[in-house]
């Protein structure tokens, strides 16, 4: 008699009042590819002992939430000994702007000249005044959909813009100025370093991201920037990730890559998108079972060796 092959429980992190379409999909399509989806929401009051016993039933944990305060549920199923997509690792390292800019240099990655600002005023004020380039972006090393990154024409603006960003973070997180590129902004999506989607972020907006997003359209991946990708991939791991690029006089700079990508620049392609991650996982799953199977098998052997 034939054992029920068992279904690969996948605990998929969210946030927000309730399930969205997405949550919602990630479920409906799970359960025709044979993935049992428990939804856990991070932005109900944390319980230890429940959160605990969610994440005992999966197998795997999915990050579905890009909100900062994820990184210690997060690092919590580490601890578990449960796998996840993506490790918490990768945000110290590529969510992190100055350190993405750091890795872009050593892999030869085209991307904007960038500086990282001292943590004194007037210190900031004198190393802005010697990169002189203008107008240019000011953001924290850390952030989504647009927040604390401001433009200055100016040194005065950039000073006056700096005091500004530290009076509302307490927390005073470090900050970039980086050079402004007039450029629509092309956003790669990637699963396991292959692409499956593209878009173009028009915006009347310099910014492109997030609320000041008007609309998008599609763009062929040329040669080169297949080669580029293959390196931001490379340099960053990161199984499921957008990378945001720039054009300046025609030539490709990788300006950030995001795990959690979103998902809805075209609504008729989320279930695709969905499906192919669900793929994904499936694949990751099997591919750590391998790997498993075959350390207790070697394991195995030098235990008989000794004998």
């Amino acid at each position: 008699m034939h054992r029920k092959k068992k279904n690969l429980v996948v605990g998929l992190f969210y946030t927000g009042a309730r399930p969205s379409k997405v949550e919602k999909l990630y479920s409906k399509l799970g359960r025709k590819k044979g993935i049992d989806m428990v939804m856990i929401n991070l932005s109900k009051k944390f319980n230890e002992e429940e959160f605990e016993r969610q994440i005992k039933r999966c197998d795997l944990i999915y990050n579905n939430a890009s909100e900062e305060f994820v990184l210690e549920p997060l690092k919590t199923v580490e601890e578990y000994g449960k796998k996840v997509i993506d490790a918490s690792r990768l945000y110290y390292y590529t969510e992190d702007k100055w350190m993405f800019h750091v890795k872009c240099r050593e892999n030869g990655i085209p991307t904007p000249m960038t500086i990282l600002l001292p943590s004194n005023l007037a210190m900031a004020r004198a190393e802005l005044k010697e990169f002189g380039k203008w107008p240019v972006i000011i953001k924290r090393i850390y952030g989504t959909c647009g927040m604390f990154v401001e433009k200055a024409n100016t040194l005065e603006e950039a000073v006056k813009i700096v005091r500004s960003i530290w009076n509302r973070d307490p927390d005073k997180i470090p900050l970039i100025a980086q050079e402004y590129v007039k450029s629509d902004s092309y956003r790669v999506t990637m699963i396991d370093g292959k692409v499956v989607q593209t878009a173009i972020k028009t915006s009347n907006n310099w910014k492109h991201t997030g609320v000041f997003q008007k609309e998008c359209a599609k763009f062929r991946v040329d040669a080169k920037l297949r080669n580029i990708l293959k390196k931001v991939f490379r340099a960053t791991r990161i199984n499921i990730c957008g990378v945001d690029l720039l054009k300046k006089d025609g030539k490709w700079l990788v300006l950030e890559v995001n795990a959690e990508p979103g998902l809805d620049f075209f609504d008729d392609e989320m279930e695709s998108l969905i499906s192919k991650i669900l793929d994904f996982m499936k694949s990751f799953w099997r591919k750590h079972v391998a790997k498993k199977a075959n350390r207790n098998k070697k394991f195995l052997n030098r235990k008989t060796e000794n004998f």
